[in-house]
Protein backbone atom coordinates (compact mmCIF):
# COMPACT_ATOMS: atom_id res chain seq x y z
CA UNK A 1 0.00 0.00 0.00
CA UNK A 2 1.50 3.32 -0.78
CA UNK A 3 1.53 5.70 2.84
CA UNK A 4 3.50 8.86 2.71
CA UNK A 5 2.17 11.03 5.63
CA UNK A 6 4.73 9.55 8.50
CA UNK A 7 7.06 11.89 10.07
CA UNK A 8 10.47 11.40 10.48
CA UNK A 9 9.99 11.59 14.48
CA UNK A 10 6.63 9.17 14.18
CA UNK A 11 6.61 5.78 15.85
CA UNK A 12 3.92 3.95 14.37
CA UNK A 13 2.17 1.07 16.63
CA UNK A 14 3.03 -2.67 15.09
CA UNK A 15 -0.59 -2.61 13.71
CA UNK A 16 0.41 -0.12 11.27
CA UNK A 17 2.85 -1.89 9.67
CA UNK A 18 0.71 -4.60 9.79
CA UNK A 19 -1.76 -2.97 7.83
CA UNK A 20 0.01 -1.22 5.09
CA UNK A 21 1.87 -4.77 4.15
CA UNK A 22 -1.69 -6.16 4.27
CA UNK A 23 -1.13 -8.71 6.29
CA UNK A 24 -3.91 -7.74 8.65
CA UNK A 25 -7.56 -6.10 7.21
CA UNK A 26 -7.48 -2.80 7.83
CA UNK A 27 -8.08 1.18 5.81
CA UNK A 28 -5.99 3.86 5.72
CA UNK A 29 -7.53 7.05 5.24
CA UNK A 30 -5.37 10.05 3.60
CA UNK A 31 -6.66 14.08 3.75
CA UNK A 32 -3.77 16.74 2.65
CA UNK A 33 -1.10 15.77 4.85
CA UNK A 34 -3.18 13.50 7.79
CA UNK A 35 -3.51 9.94 7.97
CA UNK A 36 -6.11 7.71 9.62
CA UNK A 37 -5.07 3.76 9.67
CA UNK A 38 -7.21 1.13 11.23
CA UNK A 39 -7.44 -2.56 11.69
CA UNK A 40 -11.20 -4.46 11.43
CA UNK A 41 -10.78 -4.92 15.14
CA UNK A 42 -11.30 -1.04 16.07
CA UNK A 43 -8.04 -0.01 16.67
CA UNK A 44 -6.75 3.13 15.12
CA UNK A 45 -3.99 5.53 14.76
CA UNK A 46 -3.39 8.95 13.84
CA UNK A 47 -0.43 10.18 11.82
CA UNK A 48 0.95 13.09 9.71
CA UNK A 49 0.01 16.80 10.23
CA UNK A 50 -2.39 17.55 12.84
CA UNK A 51 -5.52 19.14 11.17
CA UNK A 52 -8.92 20.13 13.05
CA UNK A 53 -10.81 19.47 9.55
CA UNK A 54 -9.39 15.51 9.59
CA UNK A 55 -10.80 15.11 12.72
CA UNK A 56 -14.15 16.84 12.07
CA UNK A 57 -14.68 14.80 8.13
CA UNK A 58 -12.49 11.66 8.91
CA UNK A 59 -12.17 10.73 12.52
CA UNK A 60 -15.61 11.85 13.91
CA UNK A 61 -17.83 10.36 11.96
CA UNK A 62 -16.08 6.74 12.08
CA UNK A 63 -15.92 7.31 16.15
CA UNK A 64 -20.14 8.11 16.14
CA UNK A 65 -20.50 4.92 13.66
CA UNK A 66 -18.66 3.21 16.31
CA UNK A 67 -20.78 4.49 19.26
CA UNK A 68 -24.22 3.77 17.44
CA UNK A 69 -23.37 0.09 16.63
CA UNK A 70 -21.57 -0.39 20.43
CA UNK A 71 -18.49 -1.34 18.75
CA UNK A 72 -14.52 -0.56 19.68
CA UNK A 73 -12.96 2.02 19.38
CA UNK A 74 -9.33 2.68 20.14
CA UNK A 75 -7.76 5.85 18.62
CA UNK A 76 -3.40 6.18 19.25
CA UNK A 77 -2.11 9.37 18.83
CA UNK A 78 1.22 10.25 17.29
CA UNK A 79 2.10 13.29 19.05
CA UNK A 80 1.60 15.67 21.79
CA UNK A 81 -0.28 18.09 18.96
CA UNK A 82 -2.62 15.47 18.22
CA UNK A 83 -3.63 14.99 21.75
CA UNK A 84 -4.27 18.68 22.43
CA UNK A 85 -6.39 19.11 19.24
CA UNK A 86 -8.48 15.50 20.03
CA UNK A 87 -9.14 16.68 23.50
CA UNK A 88 -10.09 20.09 22.57
CA UNK A 89 -12.13 18.67 19.82
CA UNK A 90 -13.82 15.63 21.36
CA UNK A 91 -13.43 16.02 25.21
CA UNK A 92 -16.47 14.41 26.43
CA UNK A 93 -16.46 12.18 23.96
CA UNK A 94 -12.86 10.16 24.79
CA UNK A 95 -10.95 9.65 27.57
CA UNK A 96 -7.20 9.75 27.74
CA UNK A 97 -4.83 6.96 28.63
CA UNK A 98 -1.09 7.18 28.40
CA UNK A 99 1.23 4.25 27.21
CA UNK A 100 4.78 3.27 27.06
CA UNK A 101 6.47 2.64 23.71
CA UNK A 102 10.14 0.93 24.86
CA UNK A 103 13.25 0.47 22.17
CA UNK A 104 15.01 -2.69 22.17
CA UNK A 105 18.43 -2.74 23.37
CA UNK A 106 20.09 -5.77 21.63
CA UNK A 107 23.60 -5.59 23.66
CA UNK A 108 21.25 -6.01 27.09
CA UNK A 109 19.39 -8.58 25.97
CA UNK A 110 22.11 -10.50 25.25
CA UNK A 111 23.47 -10.08 29.11
CA UNK A 112 20.26 -11.60 30.18
CA UNK A 113 20.56 -14.67 32.46
CA UNK A 114 17.82 -17.55 33.11
CA UNK A 115 17.75 -20.55 35.30
CA UNK A 116 17.21 -23.44 33.39
CA UNK A 117 13.24 -24.34 33.69
CA UNK A 118 11.96 -26.76 36.26
CA UNK A 119 11.43 -30.48 35.26
CA UNK A 120 7.75 -31.14 34.01
CA UNK A 121 8.03 -27.13 32.34
CA UNK A 122 7.76 -27.39 28.72
CA UNK A 123 8.70 -24.81 25.98
CA UNK A 124 6.85 -25.14 22.83
CA UNK A 125 6.11 -22.86 19.86
CA UNK A 126 2.28 -21.89 18.94
CA UNK A 127 0.05 -23.87 16.81
CA UNK A 128 -3.29 -24.92 16.40
CA UNK A 129 -3.32 -27.18 19.18
CA UNK A 130 -1.62 -24.32 21.71
CA UNK A 131 -4.19 -21.45 20.29
CA UNK A 132 -7.20 -23.99 21.59
CA UNK A 133 -5.94 -24.77 24.79
CA UNK A 134 -4.99 -20.85 25.78
CA UNK A 135 -6.54 -19.29 28.11
CA UNK A 136 -5.10 -15.45 26.54
CA UNK A 137 -4.64 -16.21 22.95
CA UNK A 138 -7.19 -18.57 21.78
CA UNK A 139 -8.88 -18.53 18.64
CA UNK A 140 -11.69 -15.70 19.66
CA UNK A 141 -8.39 -13.05 20.63
CA UNK A 142 -6.49 -14.58 17.39
CA UNK A 143 -9.32 -13.79 15.33
CA UNK A 144 -9.87 -10.29 16.77
CA UNK A 145 -6.32 -9.20 15.92
CA UNK A 146 -5.42 -11.43 12.97
CA UNK A 147 -8.76 -12.27 11.35
CA UNK A 148 -7.57 -16.00 11.16
CA UNK A 149 -5.79 -18.84 12.60
CA UNK A 150 -4.87 -19.53 9.54
CA UNK A 151 -3.39 -16.02 8.82
CA UNK A 152 -1.80 -16.02 12.54
CA UNK A 153 0.04 -19.32 11.99
CA UNK A 154 1.44 -17.56 8.37
CA UNK A 155 2.45 -14.56 9.36
CA UNK A 156 2.55 -14.53 13.48
CA UNK A 157 3.99 -16.92 16.29
CA UNK A 158 4.35 -17.32 19.64
CA UNK A 159 5.56 -19.61 22.42
CA UNK A 160 3.94 -21.24 25.25
CA UNK A 161 5.22 -23.24 28.33
CA UNK A 162 3.13 -26.08 29.64
CA UNK A 163 3.18 -27.95 32.67
CA UNK A 164 1.61 -31.66 32.79
CA UNK A 165 -0.20 -30.33 29.38
CA UNK A 166 -1.90 -27.35 30.75
CA UNK A 167 -0.42 -23.97 29.63
CA UNK A 168 1.48 -21.86 32.09
CA UNK A 169 2.69 -19.06 30.15
CA UNK A 170 2.52 -17.70 27.25
CA UNK A 171 3.23 -14.49 24.43
CA UNK A 172 2.23 -14.00 21.12
CA UNK A 173 2.57 -11.51 18.57
CA UNK A 174 -0.77 -9.57 18.84
CA UNK A 175 0.79 -7.98 15.55
CA UNK A 176 3.79 -8.46 13.53
CA UNK A 177 4.86 -7.03 9.85
CA UNK A 178 8.31 -7.77 7.74
CA UNK A 179 10.36 -5.74 10.19
CA UNK A 180 8.50 -6.12 13.48
CA UNK A 181 6.68 -7.85 15.90
CA UNK A 182 4.93 -6.53 18.92
CA UNK A 183 4.82 -9.04 22.37
CA UNK A 184 1.92 -9.56 24.10
CA UNK A 185 2.52 -11.83 27.51
CA UNK A 186 0.18 -13.90 30.22
CA UNK A 187 1.09 -16.42 33.16
CA UNK A 188 -1.69 -17.99 34.77
CA UNK A 189 -2.14 -16.66 38.18
CA UNK A 190 -1.38 -20.88 39.94
CA UNK A 191 2.52 -19.68 38.32
CA UNK A 192 3.37 -16.62 39.10
CA UNK A 193 6.00 -15.46 40.55
CA UNK A 194 8.59 -18.31 38.91
CA UNK A 195 9.82 -16.03 36.22
CA UNK A 196 8.20 -18.07 33.50
CA UNK A 197 6.77 -14.93 31.65
CA UNK A 198 10.72 -14.28 31.39
CA UNK A 199 11.27 -17.34 29.51
CA UNK A 200 8.38 -17.33 27.35
CA UNK A 201 8.85 -13.59 25.88
CA UNK A 202 12.42 -14.44 25.82
CA UNK A 203 11.99 -17.33 23.54
CA UNK A 204 9.35 -14.68 21.26
CA UNK A 205 12.41 -12.29 21.43
CA UNK A 206 15.25 -14.86 19.87
CA UNK A 207 12.51 -15.77 17.60
CA UNK A 208 12.42 -12.20 16.33
CA UNK A 209 16.37 -11.68 16.49
CA UNK A 210 16.43 -15.21 14.43
CA UNK A 211 13.95 -13.95 11.86
CA UNK A 212 15.15 -10.30 11.34
CA UNK A 213 12.78 -8.51 13.37
CA UNK A 214 12.64 -5.84 15.96
CA UNK A 215 10.80 -6.83 19.35
CA UNK A 216 8.05 -4.04 20.30
CA UNK A 217 7.24 -3.59 23.64
CA UNK A 218 4.30 -1.65 24.90
CA UNK A 219 1.96 -1.44 27.86
CA UNK A 220 0.00 0.81 29.73
CA UNK A 221 2.55 3.66 32.31
CA UNK A 222 0.73 1.84 35.39
CA UNK A 223 1.31 -1.21 34.80
CA UNK A 224 5.13 -2.10 37.00
CA UNK A 225 4.96 -5.97 36.25
CA UNK A 226 5.01 -5.57 32.69
CA UNK A 227 7.40 -2.31 32.95
CA UNK A 228 10.20 -4.57 35.25
CA UNK A 229 9.31 -7.34 32.90
CA UNK A 230 10.59 -5.38 29.65
CA UNK A 231 13.50 -3.50 31.37
CA UNK A 232 14.56 -7.15 32.62
CA UNK A 233 14.61 -8.00 28.78
CA UNK A 234 16.30 -5.16 27.50
CA UNK A 235 13.91 -2.65 26.81
CA UNK A 236 14.58 1.09 27.31
CA UNK A 237 13.97 4.60 26.80
CA UNK A 238 10.27 4.27 26.65
CA UNK A 239 8.53 6.92 24.84
CA UNK A 240 5.52 7.98 26.27
CA UNK A 241 2.01 8.59 24.00
CA UNK A 242 -2.03 8.29 24.13
CA UNK A 243 -4.50 6.24 23.17
CA UNK A 244 -8.50 7.65 23.57
CA UNK A 245 -11.24 5.36 23.83
CA UNK A 246 -15.05 6.31 24.28
CA UNK A 247 -16.27 7.61 27.18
Amino acid sequence: MSFSHVNNSEVLPVFAHSVLEELITGEIIQQNNSSLINTSSGIFVVSGRPDIDFIEHAILPIYENKKRKNERFTLFSTSKEWDELLLNKATNEFKQYKRYSYLFNKHRYSLLVLKDLTDGFELRRFNEGTIIKSHEFNEAYIKEYWGSVARFLQHGFGYSISYKDKIASECISIFASENYAEIDVATSSNFSGMGLASHVSAAFIKHCLEHDKIPRWDCDIHNVGSINLAQKLGFEHPRMYSIFVKR
